[in-house]
């Protein structure tokens, strides 16, 4: 009997699970325990997902063990129809105390681990969030159908997939239900459905019965997903005198904003945005609607107009996929299309052109995605929409800077009895009340899909805008502490890797409060008092003059855009230095990304939130950088580190290919300056890389780099340490590790003047071992203002000399200094 699972396929996710011979194994406690138990008692039927992963340490199980305490579920497709009715018969047997056959000793065992062996049934196809989803929906309009997403098993052959789109168009036909959006997307084994069902059959599904709950070709049925953006009101703000230029300097445009449509004509947009219309057209939204994309637009082209930042003179392209249906207040993607369909013919539109047509932005390397599922919040397996994002990141070397999402539901606070204990409290105690009562409701406010993407840079928003005053009357949650506002989403990601990636300002959102069954609940608004100030629509029409305020994840998102922008003028020059086009490199977009990294830190943030966030025991401090990290990555991004220069650091770009157990080396100068002194003196690495996915396995990221010391361990140069950060373990889970360290500790010598850093790669699934993936590393040195500015000269003498050898022996290296 132990070739019972012989050529069985086994994933935590049940995409790739067969309909007909699709087995769930609810597992009990940690899904590592059972892997182990299994391998032990010599089942080698699991795959290299289970592998423990190269480099996490013991420690870690802690967090495992409490995330997995209760059922996980893992789906196995079975090698044939007679080895599921075996399988089954054994569970029932054991299910039932009988005694266990004697070739099968092996199985009882491995039974312990296990609450329930059964095949794939309703409760496994409807999603939990089906309940709240069709109340709400019949609450709203009760004389509407409902709307629900048909997620199909994906089919290899292209024959079984047209057989399961001609049941599907039965199976609505058989319930009076309409067929309203279909998309297949094979890069990611992707097939699904938008439909329309009669309430009494959406009434159905939340009892787990009915004609679509059996339906074997459905693999889940799901809530429409929907991004609905909020209504602005205009501000009476006059456009600032200092009006941007109308001519631009020509270059052709790198980003691209996937989101509303623009007022086109607006004195801060005209001339400057080239909208490329795929889904949407200019007739679908009226231009007194139009907010949202005017908004994200206005803050890429010209920041929060309340700081008077110089304007890009980059034009900015725009696929507008939100639309302004009639009977509705706001934006949002339009009710009868897939928003996952419209995002992955608007990228293929402007990069590698739709349907035959030629690439309407191919020189797009930034995309600008503010856009997310409402409906949709990340649950441990990656959504198909971050894998879509993950697949057209890496395949094209584009970078997606994605909203980590705004969670507008209330959360409870204790200490205060009442509101008005509440609004009169102390500001400082009421701030750590507030701090300390999100993390502890972090459960209810997970990022919103696609956030969780592996390959994107998702941003958190600060609260922190250019205005200066809040109305009175209103209450200001935090002072200018940069934790992020109320209603940012937290993480952590895909395996737990660091999510969101950095913050950036997003607007300062007021705090109100309610008392229900005696308990204060709070919520973050956005009243359009205050915020960050930028163009939007006249609601009358006529109007192109009109500012308003607006705060959230989208504006944050929006203004790291910005700086990538502004960073891509530094590396295309940096670049043309070496008679490189850094358009045509594999790493264009992992370059971006290392740099918008590289300038984040958590600074006095991180260490207000070490001493407000749990647990308390100092012994338990990989616990509450992780719990600090949920909420604001790996800190604000300081982007004029990067490009501005400064006497008392230097940084160091690399960018290359690596492959699978491939390992390079970097030799980085020790400024004299920083030898025989107790001057602060500072390192920081970081490392950003593209991986391949595969959305079967439970590892999903197909690549991990990590940087290693010229012996393959994590200890670097010994006068520096680490600081208060995200610790090297959660730093190596994602693509992009940043690690600073930083100390006065006496240098009296070097062997050789240089310290190493090593970038070691491993597929870390088979299918990927013979694969290249592209990354970029940069490593500043640097030391107390008060070093003369020769510490460039230095490092940079010696560094030249260096990349000279470099390229003779090994070219595919390429370091730069700037």
């Amino acid at each position: 009997m132990n070739d019972l699972l012989s050529g069985s396929d086994l994933s935590a996710s049940p995409e790739f699970a067969t309909p007909d011979r699709a087995l769930v194994f609810e597992v009990i406690g940690p899904v590592a325990n059972f892997v182990e138990a299994a391998r032990t008692l010599g089942l080698e039927w699991l795959t290299e997902d289970y592998e423990a992963i190269p480099g996490e340490d013991d420690e870690e199980s802690e967090y495992l063990e409490e995330e997995e305490s209760g059922t996980s579920f893992l789906y196995v497709t079975m090698p044939s129809l007679d080895g599921l009715r075996r399988l089954l018969a054994l569970w029932r047997r054991y299910s039932k105390g009988e005694a266990k056959p004697d070739d099968t000793k092996e199985w009882w065992a491995l039974f312990g681990y296990l609450s329930d062996i059964r095949t794939w049934s309703a409760r496994d196809r409807i999603d939990p969030a089906i309940q709240a989803f069709v109340d709400r929906s019949i609450e709203l309009y009760p004389d509407r159908q409902i709307k629900i997403e048909l997620d199909l098993w994906f089919r290899e052959n292209e024959d079984l997939r047209n057989e399961a789109y001609t049941y599907l168009i039965a199976l609505l036909e058989s319930v009076d239900g309409r067929l309203l959006d279909f998309v297949t997307i094979e890069p990611i084994k992707y097939q699904a459905a938008l439909v329309e069902v009669p309430a009494s059959q959406a009434r159905a599904l939340q009892a787990y019965t009915g004609p679509i709950a059996d339906a074997d070709p459905v693999m889940t049925v799901r809530p429409q997903s929907l991004f609905a953006s909020r209504e602005r009101e205009a501000s009476a703000t006059p456009v600032p005198d200092r009006v941007p230029p109308a001519m631009l300097d020509g270059r052709p445009a790198i980003a691209a904003l996937l989101d509303g449509y623009p007022v086109q004509n607006h004195k801060m947009l005209a001339n400057r945005v080239d909208v490329e219309e795929v889904d949407i057209g200019g007739a679908n939204v009226p231009v007194m609607r139009r907010y949202h994309g005017t908004a994200m637009a206005s803050l890429i082209l010209h920041g929060d107009l309340a700081n008077n930042e110089p304007s890009l003179t980059r034009a900015l392209k725009i696929v507008p996929i939100l639309a302004a249906p009639q009977g509705l207040h706001g934006e949002c993607t339009p009710p009868d299309k897939l928003p996952i369909a419209m995002v992955y013919r608007a990228v293929l539109a402007l990069v590698a052109g739709w349907e035959g047509g030629a690439p309407k932005g191919e020189h797009v390397v930034i995309f600008n995605h503010s856009v997310c599922d409402q409906q949709g919040a990340f649950a441990r397996r990656p959504s198909a929409w971050a894998k879509l994002l993950d697949y057209l990141s890496h395949e094209h070397r584009l970078l997606f800077v994605v909203s980590s999402g705004n969670i507008l539901d209330p959360f409870k606070i204790d200490t205060y009895k009442n509101c008005d204990d509440f609004a009169c409290a102390d500001e400082i105690e009421r701030q750590i009340v507030l701090l300390r009562c999100l993390e502890q409701a972090k459960g209810t406010r997970q990022l919103l899909n696609p956030a969780e993407a592996i390959n994107a840079l998702t941003v958190g928003a600060m609260h922190s805008d250019g205005e200066s005053e809040i109305p009175d009357g209103h209450i200001n949650p935090f002072a200018n502490i940069g934790v992020t506002n109320i209603c940012s989403a937290v993480g952590l990601g895909v395996n737990r890797a660091i999510k969101p990636d950095l913050i950036e300002a997003g607007g300062r959102q007021l705090a109100a409060s309610e008392l229900v069954d005696s308990v204060v609940s709070v919520w973050g608004t956005d009243l359009g008092l205050v915020g960050q100030l930028s163009a939007t629509a006249d609601p009358f029409g006529g109007d192109t003059t009109k500012l308003g305020y607006s705060t959230g994840t989208s504006n944050a998102a929006a203004l790291v855009t910005r700086s990538a922008i502004r960073i891509a003028d530094t590396v295309e020059a940096l670049f043309s230095d070496n008679d490189q086009n850094w358009l045509n490199e594999p790493t264009r977009a992992v370059v971006l990304k290392v740099l918008l990294a590289h300038g984040c830190a958590w600074r006095q943030t991180g260490a207000l939130l070490d001493e407000t966030y749990p647990p308390i025991e100092r012994s338990r401090w990989q616990r509450r950088r992780e719990a600090i990290s949920r909420f604001i990555g790996y800190g604000r991004a300081d982007i004029h580190r990067i490009i501005t220069a400064d006497g008392s650091r230097i940084t160091l770009l690399a960018d290359d290919v690596i492959a699978h157990n491939d390992r390079h080396e970097y030799s980085i100068p020790i400024p004299r300056a920083m030898i025989n002194n107790k001057e602060v003196r500072r390192v920081v690495m970081t490392l950003a890389w593209s991986s391949p996915i595969d959305p079967s396995s439970m590892r999903y990221r197909g690549f991990s780099l990590e940087l290693v010391d010229k012996n393959g361990k994590r200890k670097f140069w010994s006068g520096v340490k680490p600081v208060l950060q995200p610790s090297s373990d959660a730093g190596r889970r994602g693509t992009l590790q940043h690690i600073i360290l930083e100390d006065k500790k006496l240098i009296a010598s070097t062997d050789t003047g240089y310290f190493v850093v090593n970038v070691q790669a491993r597929a870390a699934l088979a299918v990927f071992d013979k694969q290249k993936v592209p990354y970029a590393l940069a490593i500043t040195v640097e030391m107390a203002q008060s070093v003369r500015s020769e510490l460039f000269a230095d490092v940079e003498a010696r560094v030249r000399k260096k990349v000279t050898e470099r390229v003779q022996e090994r070219p595919r290296s390429k370091v730069r200094v700037g």
